[in-house]
């Protein structure tokens, strides 16, 4: 088929060269009788034929001036007489071989006619022709208009020819132009061609190049050892990787049993019964499983640690196990070693472990005395400005408390998109209360302290209201510290847009004392503080402005400042909001709402997870539904195969087959349930991740730890088909963050599960930790790490576990976005927060 193509293009090429060849040989052949008739129009000859019967004339006036001359007896005269007739007969034969087709003058004949006539007069001695002058002079009469006609005539047919000449060209040009523009368009035709056929090369290059890289792939890949081993444990190959690391030959390795030559004598009768049963079964547990860590022994009988990945080859002649080997001795030797720093370093960490712990401790505890004097103070007898001080103070507290947890977990203000919480927030409520916080200790520096609103009209805002106070409260902090005696000015206001995403904007203006322009780059950087004198007027750590950057872009905004020295500072920053109807607000005040009735279903619960799995498989029973469930993505393909189900509750993160693989299997195959809803289960997914889902077939979303009532009414809005009609029911509010133990949750779990039940699975979890917790700290890479904080945050949220699952979600969000020193540091948190959440698990049980 290439050749048959090849061959076509060939045909089609030369099929347009010929008429352009055509074109151009014919242009040759205009271009010669263009140039040959712009040679003739234009030539000596031409101009030359013109002068020569001009001079016909000419030479007769002075052949009659020779005449007469003669007449006044010179002695010379008849010589002159006889040259001057010589010359006029030699131009009259002259003109007369002239004639032809181009010019006709029958009166050149005449005038010849006459001359021979005239000619035996002149060829007598001087004596009888001067007797015969008069004869010779009638005779010139007869002639004498003859020459002059000549002459005109000529002329005329001269000017003619000339003209024809002209026009034989311009038709010739014409032709040579229209020629012309046949050969331009053929060569761009003939571009048009080469183009395509040079996209197709690029195109035949690229793949070249694609198969290149996969063959140099292939080669990197053989600088293992490979052997090629028969069912029956026969070499049939074995390359030069091979002889380094077992010591034979390829010659003498070929031919000989692949057990008795590689496999230590303690390991040869399993690897024995291995082929035996693949030969019995076609079936292996070995090959197309991945690497595997073994053990082989080489000529010298040394038994050392490979890693070894076994693929099958089936062929004609029967199936052919491609081996291949690693030596990892050296990568075992460096295991130790790390092991040995890592229990070093562990010391250092639960020491460090200690130190932050104890820190956070000592902080909190004279604060929260703080506040619980405050509280009781709110209680006794106070005036109305005493009241709006105390109240100030308390929200100092919160804020506070606030930033000692920013202080000491600034990490996770660094990633880009943590997914923060948006709910309803009041931007004018909110305004007010910052400024009422804000304006005692603006009063107390001597500061005139403004709000200015607009666009706000007491409406409520999809946005984080937590983060937006910090900033704002970071923001004007500030101003009252560098702006003493001084005004500040905080303004708000919101901007709609056609699509219902409007943008909050928010400023901070002092008249302080400005800030330079080279430090305005710097100044929101961590750990930055323009006021680095030894008698520091400010105080603070330098952190407020970098959280505050941190804040606003984590809200999908972005934060500036403008200032010169002397002309005070406006701090600015904008941040998308949406305004909600009043109806639609979140209200944390609201009765929870009673389980939506749905179904019975028929449902597939997918997860890898046996606790997870059972607990899931709980809830929906104790909602009514009928369960089936699947402990993988495979299993989950062959189940989707032969029954029915109104939906699938499908994990993401299982091994080999993941969730979103065996949802586009599942929809790709033509099986009953290739319509049927698949539900993502994930502890921990962002808004890009949930595009992928959608992309790969998947509809709605379910996050661990899972809540009943949200399980519950995310089965009926994707299931029953008039269930987008109903209104939702609200979440569940009053969560606070440093909550162990979700109590909505465990209220559900202790609900659905008897109390022995309960106590098993809780057991057989703090078992699992216990056992998972040193592997996953010590994890040798962050992959490693990401699958076991990902099923680990997923069985431990199943419970309820609300600090343990939100730490073990970061550090999986950490390692999925590469920040391995991130994830490190957010492990040195997870010992002590297992332990609270262990004891809190065992304190509900009692």
């Amino acid at each position: 088929m290439p050749s048959q193509q090849a061959r076509s293009r060939c045909g089609s090429k030369a099929m347009l060269a010929l008429p352009i060849l055509a074109t151009v040989i014919l242009a040759g052949f205009l271009i010669f009788g263009i140039s040959n008739g712009i040679r003739n129009l234009g030539g000596a000859q031409r101009d030359n034929t013109g002068w020569l019967y001009a001079q016909l004339e000419v030479d007769y006036l002075k052949l009659e001036r020779a005449l007469a001359g003669v007449g006044t007896g010179n002695a010379g005269a008849i010589d002159q007489l006889r040259r001057r007739f010589d010359v006029f007969y030699s131009r009259i034969r002259i003109a007369e071989r002239r004639q032809g087709s181009d010019l006709d003058t029958p009166d050149i004949g005449k005038v010849r006619q006459m001359l021979d006539d005239m000619t035996p007069l002149i060829d007598r001695d001087d004596a009888a022709l001067v007797a015969s002058l008069p004869t010779f002079a009638r005779q010139m009469d007869a002639i004498a208009a003859l020459p002059r006609m000549i002459a005109l005539d000529s002329i005329t047919q001269t000017a003619a020819i000339a003209e024809a000449e002209r026009e034989r060209i311009v038709r010739l040009v014409k032709i040579l132009a229209a020629a012309i523009m046949l050969v331009t368009a053929g060569l761009m035709l003939l571009t048009v061609c080469l183009a395509r056929q040079t996209r197709t090369l690029r195109t035949a290059n690229h793949d070249a190049r694609d198969k290149q890289l996969r063959l140099e792939t292939t080669l990197r890949a053989s600088l293992d050892a490979v052997v090629v081993v028969d069912a029956h444990g026969i070499i049939h190959d074995y390359n030069g990787s091979a002889s380094q690391i077992f010591g034979y030959t390829h010659d003498e390795a070929v031919g000989r049993d692949f057990v008795d030559l590689t496999i230590p004598p303690h390991l040869r009768d399993d690897q024995r019964g291995v082929l035996a049963r693949f030969r019995q079964t076609d079936q292996t547990r070995i090959a197309e499983t991945g690497r595997r860590e073994y053990e082989m022994m080489d000529r010298d009988g040394r038994i050392f640690p490979v890693e070894i990945s076994v693929s099958i080859a089936r062929s004609e002649t029967g199936p052919l196990f491609v081996s291949y080997v690693r030596d990892i001795t050296e990568k075992r030797q460096k295991e130790e070693d790390i092991l040995k720093a890592r229990d070093a370093a562990l010391d250092a960490y639960r020491e460090k472990s200690r130190f932050f712990a104890m820190m956070s401790h000592e902080m909190r505890t004279p604060l929260n005395g703080v506040m619980a004097a405050l509280q009781l103070l709110r209680n006794s007898p106070l005036d109305g400005e005493q009241r709006r001080f105390l109240q100030a103070a308390l929200t100092s507290g919160d804020i506070l408390l606030d930033h000692i947890d920013d202080v000491l977990a600034i990490e996770r203000s660094e990633v880009e998109d943590q997914d923060r919480p948006r709910a309803s927030c009041d931007l004018s409520e909110l305004t007010f209360h910052i400024h009422q916080m804000m304006e005692p200790l603006a009063s107390a520096s001597g500061i005139d302290f403004g709000l200015e609103r607009q666009g706000l009209d007491d409406r409520l805002f999809d946005i984080d209201g937590r983060a937006l106070r910090q900033v704002l409260v970071n923001l004007i902090s500030n101003a009252i510290k560098f702006a003493p005696g001084r005004q500040i000015t905080l303004r708000a206001s919101y901007l709609p847009a056609d699509d219902g995403e409007g943008l909050a904007r928010f400023e901070v203006i002092d008249t302080g004392d400005g800030i330079a322009a080279g430090d305005i780059d710097k100044i929101f950087d961590d750990f930055v503080s323009l006021d680095s004198r030894y008698e520091r007027r400010t105080g603070g750590t330098g952190l407020g402005l970098g959280i505050a950057r941190r804040l606003v872009r984590n809200m999908g905004g972005d934060i500036g400042c403008q200032s010169a020295p002397g002309t005070g500072a406006r701090f600015h920053f904008q941040v998308p909001a949406r305004a909600v109807a009043p109806d639609a607000a979140d209200r944390p005040d609201r009765a929870a709402a009673p389980l939506p009735a749905a179904g019975p279903f028929d449902l597939l619960v997918v997860d890898d997870n046996a606790i997870n799995r059972d607990l899931l498989e709980a809830m929906l029973v104790g909602l009514g539904h009928r369960v089936s469930c699947a402990a993988g993505g495979r299993q989950a393909i062959e189940c989707a195969a032969v029954k029915v189900f109104d939906a699938i509750l499908m994990d993401i993160s299982m091994p080999e087959v993941n969730g979103m693989q065996a949802t586009q299997a599942i929809r790709s195959a033509d099986g009953p349930n290739r319509a049927t809803p698949i539900i993502p289960v994930t502890a921990h997914a962002l808004s890009g991740e949930r595009q992928e889902f959608v992309k790969a077939g998947m509809t709605g979303f379910i996050r661990k730890p899972i809540d009943m009532t949200g399980l519950a009414s995310t089965l009926q809005q994707i299931i029953e088909p008039d269930a987008a009609n109903r209104p939702a029911p609200p979440p569940n509010a009053g969560l606070g963050e440093d909550c162990l133990i979700d109590p909505a949750q465990w209220e559900q779990l202790t609900e659905l599960l008897p109390h022995d039940t309960l106590s098993e699975r809780i057991a057989t979890i703090i078992r699992q930790v216990d056992t998972d917790l040193p592997l996953m700290m010590t994890a040798p890479c962050p992959e490693d790490l990401r699958s076991k904080a990902h099923e680990m945050a997923g069985m431990c949220g199943m419970f309820g576990a609300l600090r343990l699952h939100a730490l073990l979600s970061s550090v999986q969000e950490a390692c999925r976005t590469g920040h391995a020193a991130w994830a490190e540091r957010l492990l040195e948190h997870l010992p002590a927060t297992w332990e609270e959440t262990r004891d809190a698990w065992r304190a509900k049980l009692d």
